[in-house]
């Protein structure tokens, strides 16, 4: 019987959402801040090459598990999505070699793929006119087999035996066809997610440092004078980013706020988010056309966290 803790992606969001009595899986994060946080250090872990633990160690393993693709979406980013999901399946891959076969089948059923325990017998030459006796335990439909390799490089069916209309294989060859079957069917489940979809009350903890100021903001930022409503931009993307206190209260006070810090704890206790791009242009902010759907998805979204 396999133990879903150890492969979380073997359970739908559902079923986690309903077992846990949540009406979305935003809300349920929101309850269970300690997910994310744990979703976005394992991230970092993973992308700057750290070691770091099996999900099953973890107090929340399959909502971490699903907090991670959902952090993944939010960054948007294909190579760092790529990086993750690779260690991801390593780390699965280790433990499900060591699964009884009944428990692989499971998990390739999962996949779509009707794998089954069927043995081929047949000779090899060795060295010289000798041969050995070799048997293969696993079985795909040709048909199957050729929708799972799309894409391999080292699958090839042509490296394979054929009899009967099925593909045979030895438990290695079977076990990289489960990698490679398991790590694209967790690329498909990541979707990118724009920022202004995540609600507020999850933006300030899903938020991973990018590095990248948007065109609109260095536009605020390089400003002598700013009008109390530009202050307010540039002190709410301030908080957004992960700026101290003081030098958010520092933008107000200049513009000349009566009560910089007062407004700084509003932003925070109101976890207000700066303004869209379509706003910011209404507003007469917008100084280049970058493409994106606000200042923020363009922080996050250039965010190279690999290097």
């Amino acid at each position: 019987m396999l133990d879903y803790n150890k492969y979380p992606f073997m359970v739908s969001v559902d079923e986690v959402i309903k077992r846990e009595n949540a009406v979305d899986l935003y809300t349920l994060l929101t309850t269970d801040g300690r997910a994310i946080r744990d979703a976005k250090s394992r991230i970092r872990d993973i992308v700057t090459g750290k070691e770091v633990k099996r999900l099953k160690e973890y107090t929340s393993p399959q909502l971490t598990f699903f907090a991670e693709l959902l952090v993944l979406g939010v960054l948007n980013d294909r190579r760092t999505t790529e990086r993750v999901l690779r260690r991801e399946v390593e780390l699965f891959m280790k433990d499900l070699q060591k699964e009884e076969d009944g428990d692989l089948l499971a998990v390739f059923k999962w996949l779509g793929l009707n794998v089954r325990l069927s043995s081929l017998k047949y000779h090899e030459r060795v060295k010289g006119d000798r041969t050995v006796t070799k048997k293969l335990d696993y079985a795909l439909h040709f048909l199957e087999y050729l929708r799972a390799i799309k894409g391999s490089k080292d699958l090839s069916l042509t490296q394979r035996i054929v009899h009967g209309g099925y593909v045979y294989m030895d438990r290695p060859t079977l076990l990289r066809l489960l990698g490679f079957n398991l790590l694209r069917r967790l690329r498909e489940t990541v979707k990118p997610i724009p920022m202004e979809e995540v609600p507020e009350t999850l933006v300030d903890i899903i938020m991973m440092r990018g590095g990248k100021t948007p065109p609109c903001i260095r536009a605020l930022q390089e400003k002598r004078e700013r009008t109390p409503q530009e202050a307010l931009v540039l002190a709410v993307y301030m908080a957004n980013t992960g700026s101290s206190i003081d030098s958010i209260a520092l933008v107000l006070e200049k513009s000349g706020d009566e009560n910089p810090m007062e407004q700084v704890r509003k932003i925070f206790r109101e976890k207000i988010v700066v303004y869209s791009c379509p706003k910011m242009k209404e507003l007469g902010l917008c100084v280049s056309d970058c493409k994106t759907r606000s200042p923020l998805q363009f922080y996050y979204g250039s965010a190279d966290i690999t290097k």
